[in-house]
This record gives C-alpha cells, sequence and structure tokens, in this order.
C-alpha cells in the first residue's frame, strides 16, 4: 500500500504544473528560466535600455521575445563587463524569472533560512540570479550581473563589502 502512495506522491510530483510549464532558454552568457510566456513579456516590457545599450541588443537576429530578452540580457552583461574592466572567461549564469518579491524572498528564506525582502538576489553557490518581474528594472538586473561577473572573475571571492561596491558600480554607470 505504501509503495502506491509513494507512487503516486511521486508522479504528482513529476507532473506537476510548475514543472511542466518551467521554460529555459539559452544565450552565451545566460540560461534563463520562466513559468510562462506572459511572465517573459512582462519582464522584456519592464527592462528598457539605453540607446547604446539597445543598439548593442539590435546586433543579432530578433525574431521573438525570447530572441529579444536574451539580446538585452547579453547587452548589459557585456556593458557590465567593460564598466568593471572584468572579462571572465567561460562567463555563464543561470537567470530565474519570478513573478513578485514574495515569491523571492520564498526562494531566499528556502535557500538560507533567512527572511529577506529583496527583489532579486544573486547565489553565489548557484550562480544564479533571481528576480521579481513585478519590480524588474534596468539597474536592478545589472546590479546582480554585477555580482555574477565578480564572482566568476575572481579565484578567490573578494569579501562582501567589495562585492557589493562593485556591483553598485555597475548599477549606477549601467545607463552611462
Amino acid at each position: 500500500m505504501s509503495r502506491i502512495v509513494l507512487c503516486i506522491v511521486l508522479c504528482s510530483f513529476l507532473l506537476s504544473p510548475c514543472l511542466l510549464a518551467a521554460k529555459e532558454v539559452k544565450s552565451r552568457y545566460v540560461t534563463l528560466r520562466y513559468s510562462s510566456q506572459e511572465l517573459l513579456t512582462d519582464f522584456n516590457e519592464e527592462i528598457e535600455l539605453g540607446r547604446n545599450l539597445k543598439a548593442n541588443a539590435r546586433k543579432t537576429d530578433i525574431v521573438t521575445v525570447e530572441d529579444e530578452v536574451l539580446a538585452k540580457i547579453d547587452a548589459i552583461i557585456e556593458k557590465a563587463e567593460t564598466i568593471l574592466e572584468m572579462f571572465p572567461d567561460q562567463l555563464h549564469m543561470k537567470i530565474v524569472l519570478l513573478e513578485k518579491s514574495a515569491d523571492v524572498a520564498k526562494v531566499f528564506n528556502e535557500k538560507y533560512g533567512k527572511n529577506a525582502d529583496h527583489i532579486a538576489f544573486y547565489s553565489l553557490s548557484e550562480d544564479t540570479i533571481y528576480i521579481s518581474v513585478n519590480d524588474a528594472r534596468l539597474a536592478v538586473l545589472a546590479h546582480e550581473i554585477g555580482h555574477a561577473i565578480v564572482d566568476h572573475y575572481f579565484k578567490v571571492r573578494p569579501p562582501y563589502n567589495v562585492h557589493e561596491l562593485m556591483a553598485q558600480f555597475v548599477e549606477k554607470r549601467i545607463s552611462d
């Protein structure tokens, strides 16, 4: 009897709508995960690039919303690398789109056992940025990308305060 219950629970988990709905697309620098096309479209609308970044993003063939989002993210990453003057080899990170800041807080709590009201965070151990689409802005994404670049660049991680200062520097300079 317990084998049947276990099988039902396992099948229910594996076939849950969250897992079936999760989509993933990849670019040169990122693997992007999102749960719905609507969430991806909302994220695309929230990330507004300035003229220079927009020109860099349009250098690629853009056919779908996925293409546009990936082109934007890659342009932001390349600009962040230039701002920091750090060009790590084999740079690749994950970005997970979550609907709202409460979802980000829930993931943060599950991973670190702490309550926080972050709208985004970079998980060093997972090499993953979690970001609330409702709160997504260019500066927020650039800040978290700054953390990822710094993490990939140094063989020994700098102290947290140095890490944070570098990410803030990217955040402030991304629109220049």
